[in-house]
């Protein structure tokens, strides 16, 4: 029955709005198709994936006008790169991209970061999402968040042991002390490691491996480094935090960026503090779509540990669904590397999609994370309308978009070499409808160059 109702919601929508993906008219009769025999979702969406994809507007695709989303998200309009022009949505990393050292940019997900994001072009925001140990659903990536007071040696709490409010006065702290290093408190230039101003130039060993990588964006905004003033009006939050005074203790959150041997304090010239995920969805554009991945720990991310147990999973599935239904509005998806949590998702609910993301490496411990078949399989037992694989993995083996939509899954793409705009138009020219990017203003630009392009195709058609 589930699969029933969104099945329904999911073909009128989109025979009703001939966009993106469904640009062809074939496409349109294989759902009507599908809607007349009440398939499932799964079943609706291997309709879609295969039939083939747009082609590149510079090789003369024709389409029909894109038409809007409903104001009031169903099923279909939830689904990144339904209603793009270009038939792929930008996503923006963690906001306006990851932090990958400390120093220039905004602090990742963030209320800052992700208005900076949307600022630039996104369609869709990624940000990652954890529960605090009341039920408090925030942004938060890392496994743990490392705090030094004082003088004292760093410590590392998980987010599921600390209470919302716990949270909150330590992040405000630590915007406090950061803005007190700014204007040349000692003791706060002491814990943050950096001089009055933000005048200190960071590096990192990380730099260096991007280089080599060959995955050098052409925005100087990869990874969110952009200055203050580059950010805009709305991304500058931390001018209203006051700094510590002479009685407070310095608080400063560290961070192991790659390619450094030692954890590192934490401080970006743009601050903004930990949000919960109702504080987000209450103040960003409503335009704005967002991609919310779950975070679990896995087996690899915590050797010789466990999982997180199932009653807690759910409780945190439940809590975090609960204020998403509070904001019927907005546009959600659901991402998760835990199939677990996955699964447990898409059994709770049938409004919003889920899909599984997997970096297809073999040799995990879990083994439905080690391919591309594996991953495959994973989210059709599950009923989830897709997968997010690693952008290396579609560069190396061009055959995988074409085995994913062969299967009836939507196809998105996640991981550094999302910055190199020539790997990101192939892949939307391969049908990935969903590209999560940390070069946001850059992929932005491009998508909008296609766009145009195509819609003058379609003037100079009629």
């Amino acid at each position: 029955m589930r699969g029933t109702r969104m099945a329904s919601a999911l073909t009128v929508a989109m025979v009703n709005h001939p966009v993106s993906i469904l640009r062809r008219e074939p496409r349109a009769r294989i759902l009507r198709h599908a809607h007349s025999h009440h398939r499932s979702l799964s079943a609706v969406s291997s309709a879609l994936a295969n039939v083939t994809p747009p082609a590149s507007p510079d090789r003369g695709a024709v389409s029909e006008e894109p038409v809007e989303p409903p104001d009031v998200p169903d099923v279909a309009s939830q689904i990144p790169g339904l209603f793009e022009e270009s038939g792929c949505a930008v996503v923006a990393h963690r906001g306006l991209g990851m932090n990958l050292k400390p120093g220039k940019g905004i602090r990742e997900n963030t209320v800052a970061s992700i208005i900076a994001a949307h600022d630039f072009g996104a369609d869709w925001s990624e940000f990652d999402v954890q529960v605090t140990k009341d039920g408090v659903p925030v942004l938060w990536h890392d496994d743990f968040i490392s705090v030094r007071r004082g003088d004292g040696e760093v410590e590392n709490s998980a987010i599921r042991d600390l209470t919302i409010e716990q949270l909150k006065k330590m992040s405000r702290a630590a915007i406090a002390t950061a803005e007190a290093a700014k204007i040349g408190d000692t003791r706060a230039v002491k814990a943050t490691g950096s001089r009055p101003g933000s005048e200190k130039e960071y590096s990192s060993p990380a730099d260096e491996d991007e280089k080599a990588t060959g995955y050098v964006s052409d925005s100087s905004s990869a990874g969110g480094y952009l200055s203050e003033e580059e950010c805009g009006e709305r991304a500058r939050i931390s001018k209203s935090v006051r700094p510590i005074t002479e009685t407070e203790e310095p608080v400063v959150i560290y961070r192991k960026f790659a390619g450094t041997p030692e954890p590192a304090p934490w401080i970006m010239d743009v601050e903004d503090e930990i949000p919960t995920l109702d504080e987000l969805m209450s103040v960003a554009p409503d335009e704005l779509g967002f991609s919310l991945e779950l975070k679990f720990g896995t087996p690899e991310d915590f050797p010789g540990g466990k999982k997180v147990d199932p009653a807690r999973m759910i409780m945190e599935l439940r809590a975090t669904l609960a204020v998403c239904k509070s904001h019927p509005r907005r546009r959600v998806v659901f991402s998760t590397f835990d199939p677990d949590a996955a699964t447990h998702m898409r059994t709770l609910q049938g409004l919003y999609p889920v899909m599984f993301i997997t970096n297809c490496q073999p040799g995990q411990e879990d083994q439905r994370r080690c391919s591309v078949e594996a991953g495959i399989k994973t989210a059709l037992d599950a009923d989830l309308v897709g997968l997010v694989i690693r952008a290396d993995v579609l560069r190396n083996d061009p055959t995988v978009p074409t085995r994913v939509r062969a299967a009836g899954l939507m196809l998105g793409s996640y991981g550094g070499p999302n910055t190199d705009l020539a790997l990101v138009e192939r892949q939307v020219d391969l049908g990935v409808g969903y590209l999560c990017t940390d070069d946001v203003p850059a992929v932005a630009r491009l998508m909008s160059a296609r766009s145009t392009t195509r819609n003058a195709v379609l003037a100079g058609a009629r």
